[in-house]
């Protein structure tokens, strides 16, 4: 019984070491530095030792897993390393290292022109004051991707005119093929197929091919899906980039005027109701328009009638004046 048991308990206990060794390598990964193609990168370390470095004499060295990328020297605190270019070193002229790194206790290496076989594990060795031997300061990783571009998505298939509308009851499920496109990214992505936002295809729906893209490392992406779905339903292709932590997804819809009658019908109906809308707010503007200019004549009248009646007391006064004046120049006579 006891044996039964353990051999029941076999299986468990190894699945569960292999799950702590795939969480273990993707922890590792998650830690890693994560560099584009083309661009650059910089591979982190920092000295955190009670040493006085800008005293020391000290001596660096960048090393990938096959070859050594780096060397610097300082002297005092004094950059002391040559510029000359080292055969055994291919790809120094692509590092790059501060002088002041002693000063700042940050030994960081830049690495430009990322390229794919740059996907490797890193550590930097140091040696203070001519020791023979070195010991390993940090390690590191570097992983290297591309983006791909946003997925274009072609649907190909029986032409949904030639299909019952819904007023003829449902659709029919007929076999269409869509063509998922991306292209220009590294490394091969994991693509995934969407029907109607939930479902995913069954085996044996799907073809993906890679190309990969002349005098480069980077690649496209042609995905196939064939299906027997409804003529409304959505589809979706997502691209997804472990590397770069990417995830970009496009839905192939039918066209509008196609979708359904109920579609048809809404939009009627609102064609309809905007342009009763404008009708209304037009005949609004022309009654208020009439409305300001009857207030505005409205208004000039009263100061119309008030003018006319100031000119007439003018005149009425002068012709009072005019009749004194001829009074005054009558001789007098005695009475």
């Amino acid at each position: 019984m006891s044996s039964c048991h353990f051999l029941a308990m076999t299986p468990r206990w190894f699945i569960a070491l292999l799950l702590g060794l795939v969480r273990q390598g993707s922890s590792q990964d998650d830690d890693c530095t994560v560099g584009v193609i083309g661009e650059s990168a910089v591979l982190p370390c920092t000295y955190d030792g009670r040493r006085n470095l800008p005293s020391s004499n000290i001596s660096v060295q960048w090393r990938s897993e096959t070859e050594e990328m780096f060397r610097r020297t300082w002297s005092q605190g004094l950059d002391d390393t040559t510029n000359m270019p080292d055969s055994n070193m291919p790809d120094s002229s692509r590092a790059r290292m501060s002088t002041l790194a002693p000063q700042t206790r940050d030994f960081s290496m830049t690495l430009s022109d990322i390229v794919p076989p740059d996907s490797k594990n890193y550590s930097l060795h140091v040696s203070f004051d001519g020791e023979e031997t070195s010991s390993v300061l940090c390690t590191t990783c570097l992983r290297v991707g591309a983006h791909f571009s946003f997925p274009v998505i072609q649907r190909d298939g029986p032409s949904l005119e030639d299909e019952p509308s819904l007023e003829d009851g449902p659709s029919l499920e007929s076999e269409t093929r869509f063509v998922c496109h991306t292209r220009g990214g590294y490394p091969q992505p994991t693509l995934h197929w969407l029907i109607n936002a939930t479902d995913s295809p069954a085996l044996g729906a799907v073809r993906t091919y890679s190309e990969p893209l002349p005098d480069s490392e980077l690649y496209n992406i042609t995905s196939i899906l064939t299906v027997s779905i409804a003529k409304h339903t959505p589809v979706a292709c997502a691209v997804e980039n472990h590397v770069l932590n990417e995830t970009f997804s496009t839905t192939n819809w039918p066209e509008e005027d196609q979708f359904s009658p109920v579609v048809a019908r809404a939009s009627e109906a609102m064609w309809f109701f905007s342009t009763v809308l404008i009708v209304i707010v037009g005949l609004l503007v022309a009654l208020g328009t009439i409305f300001q200019v009857k207030w505005d004549r409205e208004r000039r009248r009263p100061r119309l009638h008030r003018e006319d009646s100031d000119s007439e007391d003018t005149d009425i006064i002068t012709v009072d004046l005019e009749h004194l004046e001829h009074l005054d120049s009558l001789p007098e006579t005695d009475v």
